[in-house]
């Protein structure tokens, strides 16, 4: 593009711009001027209670249902992809293919059920010790340690059982799920067409993240003015958004810096 055309692409994309940052400024002025006249702060006890109840009496059970159900959905679905596996030819792409969503289904549950884990036995923890001063607290959360392990063993085999299959359909991946470089292994072992594939969902990841970030950046803002929540969410937000994007910008410029190399 030359100057004028930059010049023509800026005018035309301020003014949605300007309009996205006068509706935000008018909607956290009428959030802010409305917590102080209703005295939205004073729901931060009734809030900090709820949670209280739902990390003792509900996330630990969560935890304890989700490591009973996860394995048998995952063991069903893993079942049905070996079957659909012992009729491949090698060349059926179509078979391939099926058998591939269905591995991918089972990766998907397992890592979204490891974090939902982790979240929910840090809800467990955020009684603090007063917890093991009571036996009616005590109970539930030892029962959420034991589900939270139970949780992650199974999602470490279920996923190397799926890693497993992968390879046995594709001789070059010879990464074991268990070795520290795994990733960058794996990678380095798939072609050309894997790698693309590889970079288009790795932005759209990084692009989710970012705005997801900015969300929840500006709706913690508000809640610490408004319940008092204080700043340490907003860090642990900011942290992850500082490392997507610095991770990011850092391969940008290795990469962009080889390219030029090349030419």
């Amino acid at each position: 593009m030359n100057k004028n055309e930059i010049k023509m692409a800026n005018r035309k994309a301020v003014p949605k711009f300007l309009l996205i940052m006068l509706l935000s400024l008018i909607v956290g002025g009428a959030v802010g001027f409305f917590s102080a006249k209703f005295s939205l702060n004073a729901l931060s006890d009734s809030l900090k209670s709820a949670g209280t109840f739902f990390g003792v009496y509900i996330a630990p059970y969560l935890m304890l249902a989700m490591a009973i159900v996860i394995p048998i959905v995952c063991i069903l679905l893993y079942k049905s992809a070996k079957k659909i596996l012992s009729s491949w030819d090698g060349e059926d792409e179509d078979v391939y293919n099926a058998a591939d969503k269905k591995l991918s289904v089972i990766m998907w549950i397992t890592g979204a059920a490891l974090i939902l884990s982790f979240f929910l036995i840090t809800a467990s923890y955020s009684v603090g010790f007063s917890a093991f001063e009571s036996k009616r607290h005590t109970l539930p959360v030892l029962v959420g340690i034991a589900s939270f392990f139970c949780i992650l063993i199974e999602s470490v085999l279920i996923q190397q059982k799926c890693v497993d299959a992968v390879k046995a359909m594709n001789p070059e991946k010879t990464a074991s799920v268990y070795d520290t470089k795994f990733q960058k292994k794996w990678l380095d072992s798939c072609d050309e067409a894997e790698k693309i594939m590889v970079g288009k969902c790795s932005y759209k990841a990084y692009a989710a993240t970012n705005t997801v970030c900015l969300i929840l950046s500006v709706v913690l803002a508000v809640c610490a003015l408004t319940f008092e929540t204080g700043f340490l969410p907003s860090l642990a937000v900011c942290l992850i958004w500082l490392v997507n994007q610095s991770a990011y910008l850092k391969e940008a410029m290795k990469y962009s810096k080889a390219g030029n190399k090349i030419s």
